[in-house]
């Protein structure tokens, strides 16, 4: 299901190997401001930003292991000779803070910076899930291991590749040493320039328990983590009626561009719209469903039908797998089984 990929985002190293290899594609968004777009889908890698300051470069969101952000501190080198001075995790999703290491590897005294929150969750669920992450790598590969000697002859070649990767992904995940932010803020804090001014504001419980945002007024850009993004949004660690809140607020600032945690640039406030709209329903279809006594089985097929009909042309292709996930959440969230 979609739900494990997504799943495997934060707990596992899905494809540490290809990801180590593959670049980014960085786009110009305007004078100064890039978007680094992870290749592919659902593999483990999340977007980042790059704005070049006066005297140095903020990058917003450091990827899932340090070879995946040395690939970006290349593509950062390739842009500029001036240091990276700052570092924004926008949540506490693995995807979007363990390449911290590498920043601090690469320009020593670069400041990394998240909310205060986030800080505390990075600590209390971010860490246990790299350790977690670790133990389930290497036990794939003992698994592996003893089904190769075992194997047939017929066998064995698949089993070796597949061994192959395991160990890559083991050795990918032993190499994560996590580096929590050495600066944080409750609510608001900027950057300010001579040509640029860069805002991180906290918009509180949302995608995750705790999501910043940085917007540069003057360029009118937005950089939005996960909290919106060019795919269907995951819930997992959400809280679906403050989600909705923090995507109305952050909806009236004044912006044209959006760069979000995964899938392209986007232009204007559609896909503002669009999630609010499309979390709305989940929650009204998931509270109607629970209060009439259907299951959780029997939600799920009556709630993804109805928003298959109407949000299925509006999402990704994966959208028919990605509601199943959504849906439980939501039900889970109403019937007060989870928060």
């Amino acid at each position: 299901m979609r739900r494990a990929l997504w799943l495997g985002v934060f707990l596992l190293l899905s494809s540490a190997g290809l990801a180590a290899e593959e670049s980014f594609e960085v786009k110009l968004v305007v004078d100064g401001v890039y978007a680094a777009i992870a290749p592919g889908a659902y593999d483990g890698r999340c977007n980042s930003a790059i704005a070049l300051l006066d005297d140095g470069v903020l990058v917003v969101d450091t990827h899932l292991t340090p070879a995946q952000a040395r690939t970006l501190i290349a593509h950062v080198k390739k842009l500029t000779d001036k240091p990276v001075k700052y570092v924004l995790n926008t949540h506490p999703h693995g995807d979007h803070f363990q390449g911290n290491q590498a920043f601090l590897e690469a320009f020593p005294g670069v400041e990394i910076v998240a909310s205060e929150a986030t800080r505390r969750d990075l600590e209390n669920r971010g860490i246990p899930r790299v350790k977690r992450a670790l133990s389930d790598a290497n036990q794939k590969v003992e698994m592996l291991r003893a089904e190769l000697a075992k194997a047939s002859e017929a066998q064995k070649m698949e089993l070796e590749g597949k061994l192959r990767q395991a160990e890559a992904d083991l050795a990918e995940q032993a190499a994560i040493q996590p580096a929590l932010p050495t600066r944080t803020f409750d609510h608001q804090m900027a950057i300010r320039g001579r040509t640029r001014t860069v805002e991180f504001i906290c918009v509180g419980p949302a995608h995750s328990g705790s999501d910043v945002v940085a917007y540069l007024p003057k360029e009118k850009v937005i950089i939005t983590g996960d909290l919106l993004h060019g795919w269907t949004p995951y819930m997992g660690d959400s809280t679906p009626f403050d989600w909705i809140r923090a995507l109305d607020r952050v909806e009236k600032l004044d912006f044209d561009t959006i760069i979000g945690g995964h899938g392209d640039v986007m232009r204007g406030k559609g896909q503002f719209e669009m999630w609010k709209q499309y979390l709305g329903d989940l929650m009204a279809e998931a509270t109607q469903a629970y209060v009439q006594g259907a299951t959780l089985d029997e939600a799920r097929k009556r709630i993804a039908t109805t928003l298959q009909a109407k949000y299925g042309a509006k999402m990704p292709s994966t959208f028919p797998q990605d509601v199943i996930g959504n849906i439980e959440k939501a039900y889970r969230f109403v019937s007060g089984m989870t928060q």
